[in-house]
Protein backbone atom coordinates (compact mmCIF):
# COMPACT_ATOMS: atom_id res chain seq x y z
CA UNK A 1 0.00 0.00 0.00
CA UNK A 2 2.84 2.23 0.74
CA UNK A 3 4.33 1.56 -2.48
CA UNK A 4 1.50 2.33 -4.20
CA UNK A 5 1.08 5.51 -2.54
CA UNK A 6 4.88 6.45 -2.91
CA UNK A 7 4.59 5.77 -7.19
CA UNK A 8 1.41 7.73 -7.51
CA UNK A 9 2.72 10.91 -5.27
CA UNK A 10 5.88 10.41 -8.21
CA UNK A 11 3.07 10.58 -10.91
CA UNK A 12 1.66 13.71 -9.80
CA UNK A 13 5.15 14.67 -9.22
CA UNK A 14 6.41 14.30 -12.98
CA UNK A 15 3.00 15.99 -14.39
CA UNK A 16 3.27 19.22 -11.79
CA UNK A 17 6.74 19.22 -13.23
CA UNK A 18 6.00 18.73 -17.15
CA UNK A 19 2.91 21.02 -16.47
CA UNK A 20 5.40 23.82 -15.20
CA UNK A 21 8.12 23.28 -17.38
CA UNK A 22 5.61 23.66 -20.85
CA UNK A 23 3.58 26.27 -19.51
CA UNK A 24 7.07 28.40 -18.73
CA UNK A 25 8.15 27.63 -22.58
CA UNK A 26 5.20 28.41 -24.17
CA UNK A 27 4.54 31.86 -25.63
CA UNK A 28 1.95 33.68 -24.34
CA UNK A 29 -1.89 34.03 -25.66
CA UNK A 30 -3.11 31.01 -27.38
CA UNK A 31 -0.04 28.18 -27.21
CA UNK A 32 -0.21 29.22 -23.42
CA UNK A 33 -3.65 28.55 -22.63
CA UNK A 34 -3.43 25.87 -25.14
CA UNK A 35 -0.57 24.02 -22.99
CA UNK A 36 -2.08 25.12 -19.45
CA UNK A 37 -5.24 23.11 -20.88
CA UNK A 38 -3.38 20.17 -21.95
CA UNK A 39 -0.91 19.61 -18.65
CA UNK A 40 -4.12 20.54 -16.47
CA UNK A 41 -5.16 17.23 -18.60
CA UNK A 42 -2.14 15.11 -18.08
CA UNK A 43 -2.05 16.50 -14.03
CA UNK A 44 -5.69 14.99 -13.57
CA UNK A 45 -4.95 11.96 -15.65
CA UNK A 46 -1.72 11.60 -13.09
CA UNK A 47 -3.93 11.87 -10.17
CA UNK A 48 -6.89 9.83 -11.03
CA UNK A 49 -5.34 6.84 -13.43
CA UNK A 50 -3.95 4.98 -10.23
CA UNK A 51 -7.39 4.67 -9.03
CA UNK A 52 -9.08 3.63 -12.41
CA UNK A 53 -6.33 1.21 -12.57
CA UNK A 54 -6.30 0.01 -9.05
CA UNK A 55 -6.88 -4.01 -8.50
CA UNK A 56 -10.37 -4.77 -6.72
CA UNK A 57 -9.06 -8.27 -5.49
CA UNK A 58 -5.79 -6.60 -4.18
CA UNK A 59 -7.66 -4.02 -2.11
CA UNK A 60 -10.34 -6.50 -1.00
CA UNK A 61 -7.23 -8.69 0.07
CA UNK A 62 -5.45 -5.70 2.07
CA UNK A 63 -9.07 -4.43 3.73
CA UNK A 64 -9.31 -8.30 4.75
CA UNK A 65 -6.06 -8.63 6.13
CA UNK A 66 -6.45 -5.74 7.93
CA UNK A 67 -10.19 -6.26 9.26
CA UNK A 68 -8.09 -9.34 10.55
CA UNK A 69 -5.52 -7.55 12.39
CA UNK A 70 -7.83 -5.43 13.99
CA UNK A 71 -10.08 -7.80 15.14
CA UNK A 72 -7.04 -9.64 16.44
CA UNK A 73 -5.64 -6.11 18.33
CA UNK A 74 -9.29 -5.88 19.73
CA UNK A 75 -9.31 -9.44 21.23
CA UNK A 76 -5.95 -9.12 22.40
CA UNK A 77 -6.95 -5.68 24.25
CA UNK A 78 -9.86 -7.81 25.39
CA UNK A 79 -8.05 -10.40 27.09
CA UNK A 80 -5.67 -8.04 28.81
CA UNK A 81 -8.08 -5.47 30.13
CA UNK A 82 -10.22 -8.52 31.66
CA UNK A 83 -6.51 -9.49 32.96
CA UNK A 84 -6.06 -6.17 34.47
CA UNK A 85 -9.60 -5.86 35.67
CA UNK A 86 -9.40 -9.10 37.42
CA UNK A 87 -6.01 -8.10 39.00
CA UNK A 88 -7.45 -5.11 40.33
CA UNK A 89 -10.48 -6.66 41.87
CA UNK A 90 -8.34 -9.42 43.72
CA UNK A 91 -6.09 -6.63 45.24
CA UNK A 92 -9.08 -4.56 45.98
CA UNK A 93 -11.22 -6.89 47.54
CA UNK A 94 -7.63 -8.27 49.27
CA UNK A 95 -7.34 -4.97 51.01
CA UNK A 96 -11.24 -4.52 51.70
CA UNK A 97 -11.45 -7.99 53.56
CA UNK A 98 -8.06 -7.27 55.13
CA UNK A 99 -9.25 -3.47 56.78
CA UNK A 100 -12.65 -5.76 57.75
CA UNK A 101 -10.53 -8.11 59.84
CA UNK A 102 -8.51 -4.93 61.16
CA UNK A 103 -12.00 -3.65 62.20
CA UNK A 104 -12.32 -6.69 64.06
CA UNK A 105 -9.13 -6.65 65.41
CA UNK A 106 -7.70 -9.22 63.89
CA UNK A 107 -4.17 -9.06 62.53
CA UNK A 108 -3.82 -10.80 59.16
CA UNK A 109 -3.10 -11.16 54.97
CA UNK A 110 -5.42 -11.76 52.87
CA UNK A 111 -5.61 -13.32 49.12
CA UNK A 112 -8.04 -13.11 47.11
CA UNK A 113 -8.56 -15.26 43.81
CA UNK A 114 -11.31 -13.95 41.08
CA UNK A 115 -13.37 -16.52 38.90
CA UNK A 116 -11.86 -15.97 35.44
CA UNK A 117 -14.63 -17.96 33.81
CA UNK A 118 -17.37 -15.60 34.45
CA UNK A 119 -17.76 -12.70 32.57
CA UNK A 120 -17.15 -10.49 34.50
CA UNK A 121 -14.28 -10.89 37.02
CA UNK A 122 -15.72 -12.10 40.57
CA UNK A 123 -14.14 -13.16 43.46
CA UNK A 124 -14.10 -16.39 44.22
CA UNK A 125 -11.70 -18.16 46.63
CA UNK A 126 -9.84 -16.18 49.68
CA UNK A 127 -7.35 -17.34 51.56
CA UNK A 128 -6.27 -15.78 55.00
CA UNK A 129 -2.95 -16.36 56.57
CA UNK A 130 -2.49 -15.31 60.49
CA UNK A 131 -3.12 -16.40 63.84
CA UNK A 132 -7.06 -16.14 64.58
CA UNK A 133 -8.89 -17.83 67.55
CA UNK A 134 -12.30 -19.69 66.61
CA UNK A 135 -14.52 -16.54 67.33
CA UNK A 136 -12.30 -14.55 64.84
CA UNK A 137 -12.83 -17.23 62.10
CA UNK A 138 -16.59 -17.26 62.36
CA UNK A 139 -16.84 -13.17 62.82
CA UNK A 140 -14.41 -12.80 59.18
CA UNK A 141 -15.90 -16.07 57.81
CA UNK A 142 -19.60 -14.26 57.92
CA UNK A 143 -17.96 -10.69 57.52
CA UNK A 144 -16.73 -11.91 53.89
CA UNK A 145 -20.17 -14.14 53.34
CA UNK A 146 -21.98 -11.12 54.12
CA UNK A 147 -20.10 -8.54 51.81
CA UNK A 148 -18.69 -10.94 48.80
CA UNK A 149 -21.31 -13.49 49.11
CA UNK A 150 -18.52 -16.29 49.39
CA UNK A 151 -19.08 -19.31 51.42
CA UNK A 152 -17.21 -20.72 54.28
CA UNK A 153 -16.51 -24.12 52.08
CA UNK A 154 -14.47 -21.14 49.71
CA UNK A 155 -12.55 -19.49 52.46
CA UNK A 156 -9.14 -21.25 53.81
CA UNK A 157 -7.38 -20.27 56.87
CA UNK A 158 -4.19 -20.56 57.29
CA UNK A 159 -1.96 -20.36 60.48
CA UNK A 160 1.53 -18.41 60.30
CA UNK A 161 2.77 -14.93 61.21
CA UNK A 162 0.27 -12.30 59.08
CA UNK A 163 3.21 -10.19 57.35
Amino acid sequence: MVEFLGKWLMGVTCAAMILALAEGLSPAGGPKRAARLAGGLLLLLAVVKPLISLDGSALTRAMTEYRLDAEYSAQALEEENKTLMMDIIEAQSAAYIQDKAAALGITCTVQVEADEAAEYPIPKVVTITGELSREEREALTEQIEADFAIPADRQYYESGGAE
